[in-house]
């Protein structure tokens, strides 16, 4: 089988999952967030150890399981309490060994939040239509920037954290993201035009950014993918980096609106 078809049967089966996990909610919704959160955390630590840091992987990913589960379960308000006890119990350990690595403690703190406090946004947006506009803003983006930079593509975007990437394929990801977004507004039945289209365009950007620093951590660890999970994709990582930017846009969207 060619990578192109392999691609191709896997991006199908990702969008099946995660709509049906979307439309279903509830703990199918959960365990989905869940999966994904865990082995983000797995692919991130694997790649700070390239670049010769030391996390705590069994801890960072306890404390990812718990940040998930006490969103899906509706005690959010404590995340932050989470985090900041999460924080503690790395620097008591950190007291106790020979050399203080600090960095080593905040990029883990910054996981935490990079990784399952923003996948959870997505089970706090479930019960709204909401959430369908962090895939419209992230795979939307992906998917026009990448057919408008194969076909107009001249000036570089980025070219030392990605090369690939060029300032027409990210316009055209923004286009792309606004026309999706406004379609899913008409069939949605959605009033507030403006306000949505402005949305796409920063979410789009938002999106972009996303896929600009996982590409940045990448390179700077040598890496050429950040896992194998998603057969022709890479990884989680790979597959939702810029997901990871739009679900906490679009909830502050939610809790503003």
């Amino acid at each position: 089988m060619s990578n192109l078809a392999l691609r191709i049967i896997t991006g199908i089966f990702l969008v099946i999952i995660l709509v049906g996990s979307t439309l279903q909610g509830g703990i199918l919704l959960f365990s989905l967030i869940l999966f994904l959160s865990v082995v983000g955390v797995y692919e991130f630590y694997k790649i700070m150890k390239n670049l010769e840091y030391k996390p705590n992987l069994l801890l960072g990913i306890l404390f990812a399981i718990v940040l998930v589960l006490i969103n899906y379960l509706g005690y959010n308000r404590y995340e932050g309490n989470v985090i900041i006890l999460f924080s503690t119990i790395l620097m008591f350990i950190m007291t106790f060994k020979e050399k203080l690595d600090i960095n080593t403690v905040f990029l883990q703190v910054f996981t935490l939040i990079y990784i399952p406090l923003s996948f959870s946004r997505i089970l706090l947006l479930a019960e709204s239509n909401l959430v369908w506009l962090v895939y419209i803003c992230a795979w939307g983006t992906d998917t026009f920037a990448y057919i408008a930079g194969s076909l107009f593509g001249k000036h570089k975007l980025a070219e030392k954290v990605s090369p690939k990437k060029t300032i027409e394929g990210s316009i055209g990801g923004i286009l792309g993201a606004v026309i999706l977004t406004l379609l899913f507004a008409y069939f949605m039945k959605l009033d507030n035009y403006i306000i949505l289209v402005l949305g796409a365009v920063v979410g789009s950007i938002m999106a972009q950014l996303g896929d600009l620093c996982a590409s940045k951590f990448k390179r700077l660890s040598g890496a050429k993918d950040y896992g194998y999970v998603f057969l022709g994709h890479g990884g989680v990582l790979d597959r939702f980096d810029s997901v990871l930017f739009t679900a906490p846009y679009i909830y502050l969207i939610f809790l503003m609106s």
